[in-house]
Parts: C-alpha cells; structure tokens; sequence
C-alpha cells in the first residue's frame, strides 16, 4: 500500500529546516568566533603598540627632567662661582685679545654678567626650594626650553611658579606632564593627540563589537575596524619615532652641557688661583693670566648659549638646527682648549 504523499512531505521539509537552521547555527558560531578572535588580535597588536608609545612618552619626560636638573646645578653651581669670582677682578679689558661677536665685546661684559646673575638668582631659588617643589612639569619644561625663556617672565621669587606655567602652555610639555587640554605639537585637543600634523585618537575601544545581536554584521565591522586599527597603530609609531629625535637631540645637548660644565670648573679653578697670587687688578697680570681670565669668560658665554638653546619651539615641536648649534659649540670649546 502506497504510503501518504502529505506526511512525507512534511518530514522532508522539516529535515530540510533543521539543516537549514543547523547551518545557520553553525555560521553563526564561525562567525561569532572569527569577530572574537580577530578582535582580540587587533587588540592586542594596538595594546603593545600602545605600551610602547606610552613608554617613550615616559622616556622622553625623563630626559627633559633630567637635561632641566642639569641647567639648574650648572646655574647654581659653576656658573655662580664664575660670577662670584669673576666680578672680584677689577678693571677687566679684553682690548689685547681677539673678540669675537658670539663671545661678547667689551661694552657687553657687564650687561652680559648681570644677566648671567639673574639667572643664577632664579635658579639658586629653585634648588633652595628643592627639586620636589617644582610640579606640572617645570622641570621639563626648565630642560627643553632656554633658561632666558623659562626665567624671563619671572620676578624674583616666583621662578618655580613660571617653570610650571610655561610647561602647561606648550603642548608637548602638556601632554609629557600628564595631557593638559592644548592645541598643536604633542598636545591634547579635543582628546585627540597631536604631534606634527600626526592625529592620535584616543585609546580604541575594540572590544565593545564582539557582543552584538548580528554576528555577521559584527563580523563585516570588525574587518572595516582592522584598517582603522592599523592606522593608528602607524601614527602611534610614528609619534613614537619623533620623540625619540626629541630624546636623542636632548640627550646631545646633556652631554654637551656637562662636557663643558666640567671644564669651565677647571678654568674657574685656575682664575681664583690668580687672583690669591696676584691679587684683583686685571691691568697686573701677565698676558697668559689674562688669557685665562679672558677664557673664563668665553666658556662661560659658551655655557649660556647652551643653556639658553631652545630644543622645542613654541608649537612643541623640535628646533631647527640644533644639530649645527651642538657642532658650533663643540668647535668653541675645543678652540678654548687649544688656546
């Protein structure tokens, strides 16, 4: 006996929906865990990448602190015993020695050791203060930026005040400090940071599309997220590259500061000297004291150039140059040696 056509058909079909269903269930599942792993991929690649950043960030900070340290104990320390000893000496002409305009002429001498005075006050205030008082990135901002420019607006007695002003002002220094709300070099506008026309978005929230209702469409997104990720992860390399120039260009200007610093405390050494034997009278020393004298003076322009070299400019980026200003300076102080 034939069986019944209607029953047949009806288990064909419901053979036919639960594969179909299966499949769907199954596409879903794939789906759901290509979006999870992919997700967790990009995730992790923009996380390290994100570390790094941070890290250099960090670094960079660092290197201006330490850079700022440094002006502020060449300030306090050598230089003002330059001063000290140096306006004891009466009489003071440079008229048998050849001047050259970047070592000041005569006319200059006085104007040019009150000036160096001012600073060494402001920076004297600073160190009896203690480091720790200087916040908001003062002390960066004291090494990525010229003495005359961090102290310039500063009266006396409110050198630490201005230190931290100026950092909060130039959006590289905002954003090393902790990301004050500034536009253009490294700075943070609208929360997105900038760095040489380099757009960083704010930390990618990757996570927050695994979860969603359409796994297919979720899964669409994330390959659309994919090129969005790996766009970031660049800039972020990229702002990462240019604050390593910042570093390795601050970290030259340390060294030439220090180089020079430990000499200028030889020649300091050798002008108190003179004045202990022969006393405080320019006009009775013998032309090799008077050489002596003269360099003292000519390291210690030498050493005010370098502190007052602006390595980032008002917009937070790298100063132009620099590279020749350091080549220059080493040339002076070899000359000096020579001599």
């Amino acid at each position: 006996m034939p069986l019944p056509l209607l029953p047949l058909i009806v288990a064909g079909a419901t053979a036919v929906s639960a594969a179909v269903a299966g499949k769907k269930g199954y596409d879903s599942y794939q789906n759901m865990k290509e979006t999870k792993e992919l997700a967790e991929q990009l995730e992790s690649k923009y996380k390290k990448t994100y570390k790094q950043f941070e890290t250099s960030r960090d670094n960079t900070n660092t290197t201006f602190k330490n850079y700022g340290l440094l002006k502020l104990q060449i300030l306090d320390g050598s230089m003002k015993k330059f001063i000290h000893t140096f306006q004891k000496i009466k009489h003071v002409e440079f008229t048998d020695q050849s001047v050259t305009e970047e070592f000041v002429t005569n006319t200059d001498i006085n104007e040019f050791v009150l000036n160096i005075e001012k600073q060494v006050i402001k920076a004297g205030q600073v160190m009896t203060a203690g480091i720790a008082s200087i916040a908001g990135g003062g002390l960066a901002a004291m090494g990525a930026l010229g003495a005359t420019t961090t102290f310039a607006a500063a009266s006396t007695g409110t050198a630490i005040a201005t230190l931290t002003g100026i950092a909060a002002q130039n959006a590289t220094l905002a954003f090393l400090g902790g990301g004050a709300l500034s536009a253009g070099g490294l700075g943070i506008a609208g929360g997105t940071m900038v760095l040489g026309g380099i757009a960083l978005a704010p930390a990618l929230a990757i996570g927050s599309l695994i979860f969603a209702a359409s796994t297919e469409k979720k899964l669409e997104e994330m390959y659309a997220k994919k090129a969005e990720v790996n766009a970031e992860v660049e800039k972020l390399k990229s702002a990462s590259n240019v604050m390593m120039q910042i570093r390795e260009t601050t970290l030259a200007m340390h060294e030439l500061a220090k180089s020079a610093d430990q000499l200028f405390g030889k020649y300091i050494g050798k002008m108190e000297n003179i004045i202990l034997q022969k006393g405080n009278d320019f006009r009775n020393y013998s032309k090799e004291e008077k050489s002596i004298i003269h360099n003292n003076y000519k390291m210690a322009v030498i050493i005010k150039e370098i502190l007052n070299t602006t390595i980032l400019n008002d917009k937070g980026q790298l100063t132009e140059n620099l590279k020749s200003v350091i080549e220059v300076n080493k040339k002076n102080i070899s000359n000096l040696q020579v001599n």
